[in-house]
């Protein structure tokens, strides 16, 4: 936006034109990207950030200015005139386009009168042509005050005015000279018979205001920002009003602003009557009166810096906030053209964007508390992660979006959290489980031919209670199928089951049980299991449903899991063993034993034992020879042996494989094979 300082000073007098005024609006969050002297003045070009559309006029930045430097703005002059109130200019207003909508109409006005050069050079200061003088008035003071204005030729006008939503095909030939066919739906003000505006973005030529004009209309509106800014991007117009309009304009202002046009009007021409006619929802201007309430404690908890209670009602009270005051806590009444602010940490950024963000010192101390919640989360994912992309996974990352009525074919009705105002179709309702977005993400690699697939994804989850409330739960879900390895001259490839599933959350989850399961939500009944960790259900695993596959087109069979993360599920008392600095000694032994003994009973039975400095025990080999003994077998043993503390000697490892031998000959009748 550019500003022109000489007419800034008429509402802050006392302000700098010099670079420190510069300096001082960047520090304040209203970036300055240009500054220049020229024969219409000081100009400052702003670069205002689209949450702050209450910057966009002389009064917002002034409003800013004057608690940056403690000064009180002064007020415009408005006319001290009495309006009479008028039915004959508005038929009809749809609120969901303009929730409040004001006109007010000026009959035998003097229009040949030339425009003031002051006003032509401040207009043309920020980029505005001088058209004439009545357009001129209103440019101006949108400018001043931030509100657009749009005015009709009455004379030219077939009954009143009507707020609706365009039929498919209506016509209109715009200021910009371009004819527009438009689609259906959209806002627009029309007389009984013609389209003359696209609501709040540009009006028709032929009810245009010109030196000829003699009786006008004046519009002034809240146009929704939402409905403006998708009719300008559809119709690739934008403009000063749609501009304003698009990002917010305050809706309180309406009878303060046209005040001050009849003002200017009253200064500069003349005319005969004038009346008024006023549409306003009242559920909406309720809407707009916000409270909150903060603790100052707080105040300097987050800020990290002190903040008197004199000091922030002072600040809030030149940002046109009203503050009341109980010791310690504030409840802060927001103004209606503040819609960025809507909670409490926005004010305290208001606070701290005054103050200066180089007043505050950053704090280098970290917090020794992790929330409860969070630690297993956290701990579980680090561990669990490198495990699996050990075992072959890729991670994926999806929306946590699923199209309309998809988890009702799976879920019940009840447990699914439906958005009221979806993206798209495709994202109207939040996942209830990861394994719907891991089966989509096979589906897609299998469409191009990458049929052997491992995936895995950390993410949340929502589902509703028994008593209906949302609970976010965070879940790591992984997915298998196809081939477990290329075929090779050695090897055959191998097909990827239930089985190969099991094993990889054995190998990261040792201390899980898997039972028995009823049919769960998205696995068939014939092939699946809960997953159990300290007799609780912590997951399922199983054949995904052919339902789910035939819903994503699959034709492969996968086989998936999912295990809640919101507790901790590695052991959370891990000791650490230092390691020995010493030799390990290997001794092998080769025995001969009832084929019936299982390897494990041996290793079993030498492990009770804790026989010293035995650290490892492992079977290395199995061996038969029916021509020797049919019901024999040959087991060969490794053992490893460590002492923390000093390195071994023979005598010692020889002692323990004596006791050892003997052991195994008393309980399996083994023989020691040469």
């Amino acid at each position: 936006m550019k500003l022109n300082v000489e007419w800034l000073k008429e509402v802050l007098p006392k302000i700098p034109s010099s670079t420190k005024l510069c300096d001082k609006l960047t520090s304040i969050g209203l970036e300055v990207s240009n500054f220049k002297k020229s024969k219409l003045g000081s100009i400052i070009d702003i670069d205002i950030t689209p949450n702050r559309p209450d910057c966009l006029s002389i009064s917002g930045i002034a409003r800013d200015l004057s608690t940056a430097y403690r000064q009180n703005t002064l007020t415009l002059k408005t006319a001290n005139t009495k309006i009479q109130k008028s039915n004959n200019i508005i038929k009809s207003v749809d609120k969901k386009i303009s929730p409040i909508y004001t006109c007010l109409q000026i009959n035998g006005i003097n229009n040949k009168i030339k425009t003031p050069i002051l006003i032509k050079n401040r207009l043309k200061s920020c980029g505005i042509t001088s058209i004439n003088l009545i357009v001129d008035i209103l440019n101006y003071v949108m400018i001043e005050l931030g509100q657009p204005f749009h005015a009709f030729d009455s004379d030219t006008l077939n009954g009143k005015l009507t707020v609706r939503f365009s039929k498919k095909n209506e016509k209109i030939i715009a200021l910009n000279d371009k004819k527009y066919t438009l689609k259906q739906d959209t806002p627009v003000i029309s007389d009984n018979t013609t389209i003359q505006a696209i609501a709040g973005i540009i009006g028709s030529i032929d009810s245009s205001v010109n030196t000829a004009s003699k009786n006008i209309i004046i519009e002034c509106a809240h146009f929704l920002p939402e409905l403006i800014r998708a009719t300008s991007k559809e119709y690739r117009v934008q403009t000063d009003s749609s501009y304003r309009f698009e990002r917010g304009v305050d809706p309180s202002t309406h009878e303060y602003t046209l005040l001050r046009i009849l003002y200017l009007i009253n200064k500069f021409t003349t005319y005969q009557d004038i009346k008024i006619c006023n549409h306003s929802d009242k559920s909406f201007n309720k809407s707009r009166k916000r409270k909150i309430n903060f603790n100052t404690k707080q105040v300097n908890r987050i800020l990290g810096k002190k903040i008197s209670n004199s000091e922030i009602k002072n600040i809030f009270k030149f940002l046109g906030f009203n503050s009341n005051q109980s010791k310690d806590k504030f409840t802060i009444t927001v103004p209606t053209y503040r819609f960025d602010i809507s909670n409490e940490y926005d004010l305290l950024e208001e606070l701290a964007r005054i103050i200066g963000f180089d007043e505050f010192k950053p704090q280098t101390t970290l917090s020794k508390h992790i929330d409860s919640k969070i630690k297993p989360i956290i701990c579980t994912s680090r561990k669990i992660i490198p495990s699996l992309v050990s075992r072959g996974y890729n991670e994926i990352k999806s929306y946590s979006f699923l199209p309309k009525e998809y988890q009702e074919k799976f879920v019940s009705k009840q447990s699914i959290n439906i958005i009221q105002n979806p993206i798209s179709e495709d994202k109207a309702e939040m996942r209830t489980s990861l394994i719907p977005s891991l089966v989509k993400t096979y589906q897609y690699n299998s469409n191009r031919q990458h049929n052997n697939v491992k995936i895995f994804e950390i993410g949340n989850i929502y589902q509703r209670d028994s008593k209906g409330k949302i609970v976010e739960t965070n879940n790591i879900a992984g997915l298998i199928s196809g081939q477990s390895s290329e075929a090779s001259l050695k090897l055959d490839s191998t097909t990827l089951d239930f089985y190969d599933l099991k094993g990889d959350l054995i190998s990261i989850l040792p201390t899980i049980i898997f039972k028995k399961a009823t049919k769960s939500k998205f696995f068939d009944t014939e092939v699946q299991a809960s997953i159990n960790l300290n007799n609780k259900q912590i997951g399922f695993c199983g054949e995904v449903s052919n339902l789910l596959c035939k819903t994503e087109s699959v034709e492969n069979k996968i086989y998936a899991f999912e295990i809640a993360l919101n507790q901790e599920i590695f052991p959370e008392n891990i000791k650490y063993t230092q390691i020995s600095q010493f030799p390990k000694i290997r001794r092998d032994l080769t025995i001969l034993i009832d084929d019936k003994i299982p390897g494990n009973d041996i290793i079993d039975i030498i492990i009770k034992q804790g026989y010293k400095y035995l650290i490892n025990i492992k079977i290395n080999d199995v061996f038969y020879d029916r021509k020797f003994d049919e019901t024999k077998k040959s087991i060969s043993l490794e053992f490893m042996f460590q002492n923390k503390n000093s390195t071994l000697v023979d005598t010692d490892v020889n002692f323990v494989m004596n006791k050892v031998l003997k052991l195994l000959q008393k309980e399996f009748n083994a023989k020691l094979r040469a």
